[in-house]
């Protein structure tokens, strides 16, 4: 794997994405449910990081973002 990007598979079969800011990550939700999962960039990476959507449609990227 790419140590500048991690890939985040949603446990959910009907899903979105939302970033959070406070909790500095992103949420899958359960398009059903109430149920989300909050997925993080590895800490030492500090506000250097982005997201998307994979290609694949089954989750999101994280990556890291270099000044």
């Amino acid at each position: 794997m790419d140590e500048d990007r991690i890939i985040h598979v949603s446990p959910f079969s009907e899903w979105f994405a939302t970033q959070d800011t406070s909790a500095r990550g992103v949420w899958l939700c359960d398009k059903t449910s109430d149920q989300r999962v909050l997925v993080q960039p590895p800490t030492e990476w500090g506000r250097d990081w982005s997201w998307n959507i994979a290609q694949d449609g089954t989750g999101i990227y994280i990556k890291r973002n270099f000044a």
